[in-house]
């Protein structure tokens, strides 16, 4: 079984199904439960948050951890929070709720 020792790790091209601000051709929409992968001015995706709610509007919700209340991300958060985050800011959505195998 792999080992997922980075967050990068779980947005290979088998899982991707969105990448900055579009949906990968053939793809379905985010869903809860699906992962959100952030760079926060890093190359690559640097934090992981899981999703609550995808809807239409601008902002999404997510659970994560090292996070602050008010949707502060802080290298080493107060804790385990569920915050709105703006959709431009997800650089990728990894699909694990219908295709869990990695």
């Amino acid at each position: 079984m792999p080992r997922f020792g980075k967050a990068k790790a779980w947005f290979d091209a088998a899982h991707t199904i969105w990448r900055n601000g579009e949906p990968l051709a053939g793809r379905g929409p985010p869903q809860p439960g699906d992962l959100l992968g952030f760079t926060w001015g890093h190359a690559e995706i640097c934090h992981v948050e899981m999703l609550i709610v995808w809807g239409s509007g601008p902002s999404c919700r997510a659970i994560g951890g090292n996070t602050g209340g008010g949707g502060a991300l802080q290298r080493e958060g107060e804790g385990v929070y569920v915050n709105w985050r703006l959709k431009r800011m997800v650089a990728a959505v990894a699909n694990v709720v219908d295709n869990p195998n990695y």
